[in-house]
């Protein structure tokens, strides 16, 4: 599998750290194979070796740290960065996340986290 970057990848949000459990599945209780590395108002990525191909569909569920609420969304792989191939050195093994349809509600979560946080933009 080839990393495979759309153009919309240059032009997303600016990404804050954060480390973050991630699941999937249909009961949404099955955690994907790694963390997050880092998070905006428009998805995410997720570090692991178990990459899956671009333009897969997640159900994914996730909780922000120190945040009460739980988001859960439909979201798909925008992106690869695969062990051994042509990859963007600075994160590691992994694939970018895209939130598909992101509550409104969660969207303002996941904004006071980044606002309140004292995150730094990666």
């Amino acid at each position: 599998m080839t990393n495979s970057r759309t153009q919309t990848e240059a032009n997303t949000d600016p990404r804050y750290l954060a480390r973050i459990a991630i699941f999937n599945g249909p009961c949404l209780k099955e955690p994907i194979a790694g963390y997050s590395v880092n998070v905006s108002t428009g998805g995410l990525f997720i570090e692991t070796e178990n990459v899956l191909p671009v333009d897969t569909m997640l159900m994914i569920k996730f909780k922000l740290p120190g945040m009460d609420s739980v988001i859960s969304c439909q979201s798909r792989v925008a992106w690869t960065n695969e062990p051994g191939a042509e990859r963007k050195l600075s994160l590691p093994a992994g694939m970018g996340i895209q939130f598909i349809d992101l509550a409104l509600d969660d969207l303002h979560v996941i904004r006071h986290f980044i606002e309140n946080g004292k995150l730094v933009p990666t």
